[in-house]
């Protein structure tokens, strides 16, 4: 397909990343004055984990979310695993659940007051001593692949035009559209935005990062943000994330699946794909640069 100078191609890719969980502590306390406080040692680098923490236990206790206050990032409260792997909101929200369900259990039995519950929420195929272990900085991960009778991941397809100028070989990608199938989505707003992020990480692995060392003195050349290439605003251009409605509750009993990196997973074969479409260069090695693209078939 050409638009003028410009060769248009269209690519898609699969996208999947196991659904991992581990051993998470939480101590959840409600006052009477109607508010909450939910406490947890994980740390919040960009997940939204306060917000889930808000939102898990507000919708436990029937109170506003705004009723909630959270804590975490400190080592005093109750451990948590490391936020990484696509992890934290489905290790945490376990713990914080289970300690809001105890909480609703001492008001059925008719307990008055201020209400604590401390819970240490082990999930199903994790060691029985992975508290201990989260103890000494080991986390207990399970992770989705670690079941052998069903798949526990979450998926993806992801979309992208290409457009390649017919002359200089140079690479533009205006428009990527990706669905996610990611289970029960405990906040979109951030869940969507994550998503468009990871979808734009992978743009920017197909067509810009790499890191270039100097073999003579094993040292890195583009070792800084002024120097290692990432895609700015001029290189996106139209970025949509569609959540499916998905519910599992095989996975876990929540239906938590990470997203973290499943926005991203998909998307450099996507490119390399629409890529082939666009000019008929097969190419299987990132970064995908115009000068792998000067020589060869131009459909």
């Amino acid at each position: 397909m050409h638009d003028g100078d410009w060769l248009v191609g269209l690519g898609t890719a699969a996208t999947m990343y196991p659904t991992n969980i581990a051993a998470c502590a939480a101590r959840v306390s409600q006052y009477l004055d109607g508010t909450a406080r939910v406490q947890v040692a994980t740390h919040e680098i960009g997940q939204g984990v306060y917000t889930v923490c808000a939102l898990i236990a507000a919708n436990r206790l029937g109170l506003d979310p705004t009723r909630i206050r959270v804590e975490i990032g400190d080592s005093d409260l109750p451990p948590a695993p490391v936020a990484g792997g696509s992890n934290s909101t489905a290790s945490v929200s376990h713990a914080v659940d289970k300690a809001c369900s105890e909480i609703l259990a001492k008001r059925a039995q008719g307990m008055q007051g201020t209400l604590e519950a401390y819970v240490e929420n082990i999930p199903q195929g994790a060691p029985a001593n992975a508290h201990e272990m989260m103890q000494k900085g080991q986390t207990a991960f399970v992770r989705g692949e670690s079941d052998k009778k069903n798949v526990r991941f979450a998926f993806g397809a992801q979309f992208v035009e290409v457009r390649v100028h017919r002359l200089t070989r140079e690479i533009r990608v205006p428009r990527a559209v990706s669905a996610f199938a990611a289970g029960r989505i405990v906040n979109p707003t951030t869940a969507r935005s994550q998503l468009m992020g990871g979808m734009i990480w992978g743009i920017s692995a197909a067509l810009h990062e790499k890191t270039e060392m100097d073999r003579r003195f094993a040292r890195y050349v583009n070792k800084d943000m002024a120097e290692y290439m990432i895609p700015v605003n001029a290189d996106i251009g139209e970025v949509e994330a569609i959540l499916v409605p998905e519910e599992d509750t095989i996975v876990n009993p929540l239906g938590i699946k990470g997203l973290g990196e499943l926005g991203n997973v998909g998307m450099n074969a996507a490119v390399a794909n629409a890529i082939f479409h666009a000019t008929g260069i097969r190419l299987r090695a990132i970064p995908i640069r115009l000068e792998q693209l000067l020589s060869g078939p131009t459909v």
